[in-house]
């Protein structure tokens, strides 16, 4: 299946290495105004046409599918653009920035019946269906909590677009990842949001929030791109607790009983943690889906719904 990739940032380098150790999968164009002009990358990769527009990507009849790896503001525009051609899209984390522009790529990809996949990677690891049916164990769910937090500006340095008041900010990178870990584990509606974060310059860096849902399982999802901390999440019930390291990309976890030996559950990765998602996107387009049932675009959509109404609580 032939990728075209739109932007090459550093997400887009780890996708052309991942797709690498899916069954079929290969990037034959990528469309960025950086690369056009990089003459060793083009001889290193003669198999690989390289646009220098976006819109000369998407006309190029041999491509199946694109991902979309630009900073979070341009997601909606590519996306729409994409879809009204009829191209499918894996588009990274967050799809898009606020409910309406989801509600716009929902509207075109249905009317063009063209799958839109966000790349929640978390959901495609083998390890994910199995955890569902380890919480059992615990009984009663009484709490999930999720923390993905890192020091962005260390990292990437402050000018990057994270720090950018129009798309940036904790809730836009890595919101995604907690928050739709806990509502793809606890069924039903949330029904009170508590928040607290750190603002600077209009940019969240920081964000904790308690959710309640209507089954009355809490959970508390916390992120940072101002400071380093463990990235876990931790499933607590009336009988033990499941601890889930790096749980975005969920390798392993451990299952602590009341009065039981700890028993650590670990699932290999062929590839590496994003291969699956992409493995996943082209099994749904195989067999002529336009939609992903384990990602849905209403999953998307609660993600998304509930990033805003955090914001509006801090």
């Amino acid at each position: 299946m032939n990728f075209g990739i739109i932007g090459y940032g550093n997400i887009a380098r780890r996708f052309f290495q991942s797709i690498q150790h899916t069954k079929d999968g290969k990037v034959i164009a990528i469309g960025s105004k950086s690369l056009s002009h990089n003459q060793r990358f083009k001889q290193e990769h003669p198999e690989i046409q390289i646009y220098a527009t976006y819109e000369e990507l998407l006309a190029d009849p041999k491509i199946d599918a694109i991902y979309l790896a630009l900073p979070h503001q341009w997601h909606k525009e590519w996306s729409l653009k994409a879809l009204e051609c009829g191209i499918p899209v894996l588009c990274e984390k967050p799809a898009v920035l606020t409910i309406d522009a989801m509600q716009e790529i929902m509207t075109a990809s249905k009317q063009n019946q063209t799958l839109f996949m966000e790349a929640f990677k978390t959901k495609f690891n083998e390890g994910f269906e199995q955890l569902k049916v380890d919480m059992k164990q615990l009984g009663t769910i009484k709490q999930i909590e999720a923390s993905f937090c890192f020091d962005a500006g260390e990292n990437l340095g402050t000018t990057s677009y994270l720090f950018q008041a129009k798309q940036g900010g904790a809730l836009n990178d890595v919101g995604t990842y907690s928050i739709g870990f806990v509502q793809a584990l606890i069924e039903g509606e949330i029904e009170q949001i508590k928040a607290q974060g750190a603002i600077v310059n209009e940019i969240d860096e920081y964000f904790r929030s308690e959710l309640i849902f209507e089954n009355g399982t809490r959970a508390i999802v916390e992120g940072g791109i101002d400071r380093e901390k463990e990235r876990i999440a931790r499933i607590i019930g009336e009988y033990g607790t499941i601890s889930i390291p790096f749980f975005y990309r969920l390798d392993q976890y451990t299952i602590q009983l009341t009065n039981q030996a700890a028993i650590t559950r670990h699932f290999p990765i062929q590839g590496d943690d994003m291969t699956l998602e992409i493995q996943h996107f082209m099994d749904v387009l195989k067999a002529n889906q336009s939609e992903s049932s384990a990602h849905s675009l209403d999953d998307t959509y609660r993600i998304i719904e509930t990033m805003e109404n955090i914001r509006k609580k801090m």
